[in-house]
């Protein structure tokens, strides 16, 4: 039987059209909100330089710095929004000091957990591993005891240890054992 090609549904292309919309509606969000892009757009580039320099599979330090820095930037996009969302609040938040330095502390955690946090994990991991492997090694000696050394995993230390048992039973009470023929 020869093999028959399935042929799947052809890909949609995004048209022109579709994303002529698309920098429409953007570039419609920004003129209607521009104090707030304004804000974002600032507060957020410390997020812009991690995603720039950041080349991990998954960019997990962007993860961490963004979801920082957006805790960062969100008091200050509140304080703007109560304020009546104009250029002149914008302005006058981009231009504080405090705020570059909420900004830029809320990334730098972000930054302390990327580079902290692996090797904290990999710590306490290592110390649970061992911690299970002492206890499993403290129970093995209690079955050994209770079922002898056969329950050890070695076979080769169990037939020993089982042959020495062998003999010793075998042996008659005189001392001398009986040659093998």
């Amino acid at each position: 039987m020869a093999k028959m090609k399935v042929k799947g549904r052809p890909r949609k292309r995004a048209s022109k059209s579709n994303a002529l919309f698309l920098v429409c509606g953007v570039l419609g969000i920004i003129v209607a909100a521009l104090p707030t892009v304004i804000v974002i757009c600032v507060g957020m580039i410390p997020t812009a330089v991690a995603y720039i320099i950041d080349l991990t599979p998954g960019r997990y330090a962007t993860r961490c710095v963004a979801g920082l820095n957006v805790a960062g930037v969100v008091p200050f996009l509140e304080k703007l929004w109560m304020s009546g969302n104009d250029m002149y609040s914008a302005i006058a938040i981009v231009t504080d000091v405090f705020a570059w330095l909420s900004f830029y502390v809320a990334s730098g955690i972000g930054w302390l957990m990327f580079l902290g946090l692996p090797g904290m994990v990999a710590s306490f991991k290592t110390y649970n591993a061992k911690r299970k492997a002492n206890h499993l090694r403290e129970r093995l000696e209690v079955l050994k005891e209770e079922w002898g050394e056969e329950v050890t995993g070695n076979p080769q230390e169990a037939a020993d240890a089982l042959r020495a048992e062998l003999e010793n039973a075998a042996a008659p009470e005189g001392g001398k054992q009986p040659s093998p023929a």
